[in-house]
């Protein structure tokens, strides 16, 4: 591993001067659970590495007028036990109980798996359903982006130089609502997802994505447009759904699972994602 200055600062202004002097050679410290390895592989060589765990702004979980702010720094197991992301917003929680170990929890955020933007990532498929908005911060001031225009691709993501995510933003949930999240992987606990379901309903109007099927989230528009039209949800009147679902993928066949596999499993995840939210939906 090559040498690195490591520096913490305190503030956000401190940190904007530190990402705007060295460029395209800081890289930021949070859980640090991607960035370490990638280190140590010698995959990036950064010439500082930026920890913005002493920012008090980065540490914030808290329900605002805008919505739910889950602070960049703020860890998987501190959102998992969280009791207004329990009440409100339990789709993400039982999202970030999928990743990796308990461990490994502790340091993992949100705002890294969206920065990773890795299309397996298993939080981001439900914060797709929960109309997330990713808050970013510069010298020029705090901008709001919705997550699907945030993530471009595998490890693209809207952030120019000098920028840095401060948070996740989560619109206010209004009436009955229920989510689940299903994720089908080769081992049940510490795997990546092989296909992943995400499903939210909300005053009777369904949101979809899909996890691990094409190079980002895929929002499911089709099954949605189907789901919103049933008067009665049940394993048979599921099928179009599932079909839909099936039509709405573009999977690849890679180390962890072939194409057809993956076809057939997101009409399974689909169903078992659903029929899991329509239980909490009150």
């Amino acid at each position: 591993m090559k040498k690195f200055e490591y520096v913490k600062p305190s503030t956000l202004e401190e940190m904007a001067d530190i990402l705007q002097q060295y460029g395209d050679g800081a890289k930021i410290l949070n859980g640090g659970t991607d960035l370490l390895v990638r280190m140590r592989d010698n995959l990036i060589k950064p010439e500082v590495v930026v920890d913005i765990k002493g920012i008090s702004e980065m540490k914030k979980l808290e329900l605002t007028e805008e919505g739910l702010l889950i602070g960049a720094a703020v860890t998987m197991n501190e959102v998992i036990c969280s009791n207004v992301v329990l009440e409100k917003y339990r789709i993400l929680a039982e999202a970030a109980h999928e990743v990796g170990s308990y461990q490994l929890r502790n340091r993992a955020t949100i705002a890294g798996n969206v920065c990773n933007a890795s299309p397996s990532g298993d939080t981001i498929a439900p914060l797709y359903v929960l109309s997330a908005k990713v808050k970013i911060y510069s010298k020029d001031g705090i901008r709001v982006a919705p997550i699907e225009d945030f993530i471009r691709g595998v490890r693209k993501i809207d952030l120019k130089p000098a920028e840095i995510v401060m948070g996740i933003l989560l619109p206010k949930i209004e009436g009955k609502n229920g989510g689940s999240y299903y994720k089908h992987a080769r081992r049940k606990d510490v795997d990546l997802a092989t296909v992943g379901a995400a499903a939210f309903c909300n005053e009777g109007r369904w949101k979809i994505a899909y996890a691990a099927v094409a190079p980002t989230i895929l929002r499911g528009h089709k099954a949605e447009a189907i789901l919103n039209d049933l008067k009665e949800i049940n394993g048979d009147t599921l099928v179009p759904a599932m079909d839909a679902a099936a039509s709405e993928i573009s999977p690849i066949s890679d180390v962890r699972a072939g194409r057809e596999y993956r076809l057939d499993m997101i009409r399974i995840s689909l169903k078992r994602s659903v029929l899991a939210a329509l239980l909490q939906y009150q």
